[in-house]
């Protein structure tokens, strides 16, 4: 009996090659990133410290976004949908030029106060690179292997939750015919991403909290009703986000008056609220999950800030924007469900997220990384609560295998709970 054949050894092979390739690229995208991430922070600060002046600009920043998007990108693939469709070998391939796009838009909205996240554009940074070590090596899908491994890497520079960026990186989008080469190079590429950033001092927030609660039927039950709650304002922001952006184009079909007008308009309600709303909603966070001052519109007015400013044509990422969001819902809601505040806000934090993305594992692992391990038990209880309560819709156009790869048996097993009710009626 061999214990070794052709076929096994070959496969091992691609494996150390993808960890290598995926280490490597990871550390690229790490260091790129970084710097992404470092500007973003000092850009946001800047701005914030002259918000009263800074948010009238705005409608330029808009007009100048939708002038770059439209000039430079008119036959290039951007945005989200096109990282997935190229990660499933459906659409072009994701160009390297789309980094200088998300550089240029995301650093623009942040100086100038806008209501947008980060982890969009980091993702994009990293598949355009992932991809471009992909195209430059002869190995079976490796443009493809290597966007996804630079999704993970992308997320997990920014956010310091390696193991979050990886399943994130799997679950958003389809990667069922990869299977373990995706899985090895974005481990790799993670962890790599991760180390280098941390070197260029990029800061994550790390929070504490006190998860010790004793299991019982009652507190299970609360747990999942929170869940549920959470779920649907995924729910709401992902319809949010689809209606929002189809009256505007309505309304405004050019996409220059677009994006100057609603930026005039925007600039506007952000200058009445006094910035509260205003960039990533740290702030919000801080106030969250250390018993600070939380009102009950909050997350609600934080989200539809976030959806109004993509929807029109502003650069950024939506996530944590919805940190904060998840954040104050559970700092204000927990109460109702007799969860400590702090708690339910930890707990909001992650299952907004995976709410609003159609993500189970991810929000999961983002629990664990950021507040311990003790978070897990309960964690487990909102998050599943939050993924089944979305009803399937999600921020981002995802596609389920039909070989129950990447998803897998969870997603197509959702699809049938949720088809069900029709399935009765007929």
């Amino acid at each position: 009996m061999r214990v070794f054949d052709a076929k096994g050894l070959a496969a091992f092979g691609e494996q150390i090659a993808y960890a290598l390739l995926g280490a490597l690229s990871g550390a690229v995208i790490g260091l790129v990133c970084g710097v992404f991430g470092k500007g973003i922070d000092a850009l946001s600060a800047f701005g914030t410290s002259r918000f009263s002046l800074y948010v009238w600009f705005l409608p330029a920043v808009g007009l100048l976004t939708a002038a770059m998007l439209r000039v430079f990108a008119k036959n290039s693939p951007t945005g989200m949908g096109a990282v997935f469709k190229a990660s499933r070998g459906e659409g072009e391939d994701f160009p390297l030029r789309n980094v200088a796009f998300q550089f240029a838009g995301t650093w623009g909205a942040h100086l100038f106060c806008a209501s947008v996240g980060r982890e969009g554009a980091g993702v994009q940074i990293g598949a355009a690179i992932g991809g471009c070590f992909g195209r430059a090596v002869p190995l079976r899908d490796a443009p493809h292997v290597l966007l996804v491994a630079g999704m993970a890497a992308g997320f997990s520079a920014l956010f310091g939750t390696p193991v979050c960026a990886l399943f994130f990186a799997l679950e958003v989008t389809v990667v069922g015919k990869l299977r373990l080469r995706a899985f090895t190079a974005s481990l790799f590429s993670s962890y790599a991403a991760l180390f280098v950033a941390n070197l260029l001092g990029v800061t994550h927030i790390l929070e504490h909290t006190s998860f010790e609660f004793t299991m019982s039927v009652s507190l299970f039950l609360r747990l999942f009703g929170f869940g549920a709650l959470c779920g649907l304002a995924g729910l709401f922001f992902c319809l949010a986000r689809k209606y929002i952006a189809k009256f505007f184009s309505f309304c405004c079909p050019n996409s220059y008056v677009r994006a100057a007008v609603c930026g005039l308009l925007l600039a506007c309600l952000l200058f009445v609220s006094g910035g509260r709303y205003s960039g990533l909603g740290t702030n919000l966070i801080q106030e969250a999950v250390t018993g600070g001052t939380v009102y009950a519109w909050d997350w609600v007015v934080k989200l539809l800030f976030t959806a109004t400013f993509l929807s029109v044509g502003f650069v950024g990422g939506e996530v944590t924007t919805l940190f904060a969001a998840g954040a104050c819902l559970g700092a204000v809601a927990g109460e109702l469900f007799g969860i400590p505040a702090e708690a339910a806000a930890c707990l909001g934090y992650a299952a907004l997220f995976g709410a609003a993305t159609n993500t189970l594992l991810a929000p999961l692992f983002l629990g664990t990384e950021m507040f311990g391990g003790s978070a897990l038990p309960v964690m487990a209880i909102v998050c599943l609560a939050a993924y089944l309560f979305n009803f399937g819709h999600s921020v981002y156009k995802q596609s389920i295998s039909e070989s129950l790869g990447g998803q897998g048996l969870l997603a197509t097993e959702k699809q049938r709970l949720l088809h069900l009710p029709h399935t009765l009626r007929r």
